[in-house]
C-alpha cells in the first residue's frame, strides 16, 4: 500500500488534455471550444473513496446529448449548493470528463489496494452508472452543442463534421486445440458454477453446467475454427485484429496453466498468420499471463510475433485483462507497441472509462500523456455466457445496447470474440453472428 497522494494534473492541463481527446467532437476549430464560459473549479487533489455521481439536466436545445435529459457527472465537479439550480452552467465540464477518461477514481483505489487486473466486483461501493453510457462522449457532444448555441448559424461548420462511429472487432487467440490445461480450467469453471446453481436450487442450470465439464474435460471437438471465422467476417466486410501470444521462455507449471499452449513459430500457425494478412486482417500480441508490467519481456514476444507474421506488430491486448493504470501502457510503450485494448472489465460488459474515445492516456508520473492510444472493449463474449448467462432475446439486447451507444455517441470502441469459443464445447456461435448483425444494422 503507497501512502502518497495521487496528484491530479492543474487546471490548464486538465483542459489541454481534454480538448485533445475529445478532439473528434471539434476536429476545425477547437478554439471555440476552449471559449465556453466553463467553471472551472480549483483541482482537487485528495479525492479518495468510490466513484459517485451525479445526474446534470440539460438545457432543451442539449437533449440529443442526454440520456432521459441528463448527463452524470463526479459529484466533485458540480460546485457546492448549485447541484438543482442550472446546474448545468455550474459544473466543470472539463474536470468531469478527465476524471472519467482517465478512471481517477479507480487510480486512487489502485494507489491505495493495488491493481484490481480488469474485475468489477473489487471496486466496492461503485456507482455502476457510469459503466452503462459514454458519458465522456455525451460531454464533447454537449460542448459542440453549446459552442453552436452560443454561435452564428454558420458557427457549427467551423467545428467540423461529427465523425463515423467506429466499432473495431478484435480477437484473442488463447487456443488452437483442446490442450490438457484447458480441459482442467474449463471442467473445473464450470463444476464450480455448477455447485453454485445446485446451491441455489437451479437444477436445471446446474445440470447443465456438469454436461459441458464432461464435454470439455473429456471431448475430442477441433478448435481450429479460423476458416468460419473469417468467413463469416468477409461476408460482413469486417477487417478484424487478432491477438497472438508468444513466450520465449522455458515453460512452467504457472505458465502452462494460464498461458496458451501454442508455439506462434509452428508451421501452421504461421500459415494462418500469412492468410490473416492477405485478407487485410491485423496481426496483434497477446502477452503472458504474467507479463502485464514488463516491458522486457512484452518486447520480446512482440518480436516473436513479428518474426512469425512478417509484418511490425502495435496492438496488443493482455492476457487474462492483466493490467494496472500506473505499469501496463508504460511497460506496453517501452516495448515498441502503440495501440492497446486492454481496458475493459473481464466480468461484465460496459464503458470501463464511461467513453469510447480512442486517445493517449494521461501518465501521472510524468505529468504528460503516455506515448500509445488506448481504445475501450465495451464486450466479449463471455460477459454474455459465462459471467451473466442470457437468454437468445437478453443477449441480443445487450449486444445492440453497447453496441448502439458508440454509435449514438459517434464513438470508438472494440469487441472481443474468442475463436475458439464458436465450436459446440462453448456453443457461442449465436451470440457472435448477433454481434456481426448489430454491427451490420448500426453500420453508418
Amino acid at each position: 500500500m503507497q501512502s502518497d497522494a495521487l496528484i491530479l494534473p492543474d487546471a490548464a492541463k486538465i483542459r489541454a488534455h481534454i480538448l485533445t481527446a475529445l478532439s473528434r467532437y471539434w476536429s476545425e476549430d477547437a478554439a471555440l471550444v476552449e471559449a465556453l464560459p466553463i467553471q472551472q473549479q480549483p483541482v482537487v487533489t485528495n479525492i479518495s473513496g468510490p466513484l459517485r455521481l451525479v445526474p446534470i439536466d440539460l438545457p432543451s436545445w442539449a437533449k440529443e446529448c442526454s440520456v432521459n435529459g441528463q448527463i452524470l457527472v463526479p459529484t466533485e465537479t458540480v460546485m457546492p449548493q448549485k447541484e438543482h439550480v442550472d446546474a448545468w452552467q455550474h459544473t466543470d465540464w472539463w474536470l468531469a470528463a478527465f476524471l472519467l477518461l482517465e478512471g481517477w477514481h479507480e487510480r486512487v483505489w489502485e494507489h491505495q489496494n493495488g491493481p484490481i487486473h480488469s474485475y468489477s466486483f473489487r471496486l466496492i461501493g461503485w456507482d455502476e452508472r457510469a459503466w452503462q453510457h459514454a458519458w465522456v462522449n455525451r460531454i464533447g457532444l454537449f460542448l459542440r452543442a453549446w459552442v453552436i448555441e452560443r454561435g452564428s448559424d454558420s458557427v457549427e461548420g467551423h467545428l467540423g463534421p461529427l465523425p463515423k462511429p467506429k466499432i473495431q472487432m478484435t480477437h484473442d487467440v488463447d487456443a488452437v486445440e483442446k490442450t490438457l490445461s484447458i480441459r482442467l480450467k474449463q471442467g473445473a469453471f464450470n463444476l464450480f458454477n455448477a455447485v453454485r446453481a445446485l446451491r441455489k436450487g437451479q437444477l436445471a442450470k446446474a445440470s447443465s453446467r456438469i454436461k459441458q465439464a464432461y464435454r470439455f474435460m473429456l471431448g475430442r471437438e477441433d478448435w481450429w475454427l479460423f476458416e468460419p471465422l473469417l468467413d463469416a467476417e468477409r461476408q460482413s466486410n469486417i477487417c478484424a485484429t487478432f491477438h497472438f501470444y508468444a513466450d520465449p521462455r522455458p515453460n512452467t507449471l504457472k505458465r502452462w496453466l494460464f498461458d496458451p499452449g501454442y508455439d506462434i513459430s509452428a508451421l501452421k500457425q504461421r500459415t494462418l498468420l500469412q492468410n490473416l494478412k492477405v485478407a487485410g486482417h491485423e496481426i496483434g500480441l497477446h502477452p503472458g499471463f504474467d507479463t502485464w508490467q514488463d516491458a522486457t519481456k512484452i518486447s520480446e514476444a512482440r518480436q516473436l510475433v513479428e518474426g512469425a507474421a512478417g509484418v511490425a506488430v502495435t496492438h496488443v491486448r493482455q492476457h487474462w485483462l492483466r493490467f494496472s493504470w500506473r505499469d501496463t501502457w508504460k511497460a506496453q510503450s517501452n516495448a515498441g507497441l502503440t495501440q492497446d485494448t486492454t481496458l475493459m472489465f473481464n466480468d461484465r460488459p460496459g464503458y470501463r472509462t464511461s467513453s469510447a474515445l480512442t486517445w493517449q492516456p494521461w501518465n501521472p508520473t510524468d505529468n504528460d500523456t503516455h506515448r500509445l492510444n488506448t481504445i475501450p472493449t465495451v464486450l466479449m463474449d463471455s460477459h454474455c455466457y459465462d459471467y451473466q448467462p442470457m437468454t437468445a432475446q437478453q443477449r441480443q439486447q445487450a449486444i445492440k445496447h453497447w453496441i448502439g451507444e458508440c454509435q449514438a455517441v459517434h464513438g470508438q470502441v472494440a469487441i472481443l470474440w474468442h475463436p475458439h469459443t464458436l465450436g459446440q464445447d462453448y456453443g457461442w456461435s449465436d451470440g457472435f453472428n448477433d454481434t456481426l448483425a448489430s454491427l451490420k444494422e448500426n453500420r453508418p
